[in-house]
């Protein structure tokens, strides 16, 4: 059902060229802004390009089976694994936010369509 809900969601942002939805709404990249690039270029073996536009890409085939088998951990060991993942994931996300150096994340609040929709009203 995963792959499903995520193929379609693919399909859709590919056949209607928004991209990011997150993005397009509120003009603001998500935590997980770059992950579909990183995993594309790491199946090619280029790491550095995958660490480019994610660090964290290394991550998910580790959270794709936890996913799988997350009925079968203990409450604990989910709730340590959950918030490290958050944790990871918030912390990569604000210093690529905040870092002028790179140009995967971004925050433009008039590029988003709340954004537009606040501009043409006021």
């Amino acid at each position: 059902m995963l792959l499903v809900g995520l193929g379609i969601v693919i399909l859709f942002t590919h056949v209607s060229g928004i991209g990011c939805p997150i993005k397009w709404l509120t003009g603001i990249s998500c935590a997980g802004c770059g992950m579909t690039r990183a995993i594309f270029y790491a199946l090619q073996l280029q790491f550095d390009k995958a660490f480019y536009y994610h660090p964290l890409f290394w991550m998910m085939p580790f959270l794709v089976l936890l996913y799988l088998f997350w009925g079968k951990l203990a409450a604990r060991v989910q709730k340590i694994i959950a918030w490290t993942a958050i944790v990871c994931f918030a912390a990569v996300y604000f210093l690529r936010l905040f870092s002028p150096d790179q140009d995967v994340v971004v925050a433009d609040l008039e590029a988003g369509l709340l954004g537009r929709l606040w501009k043409s009203f006021m």
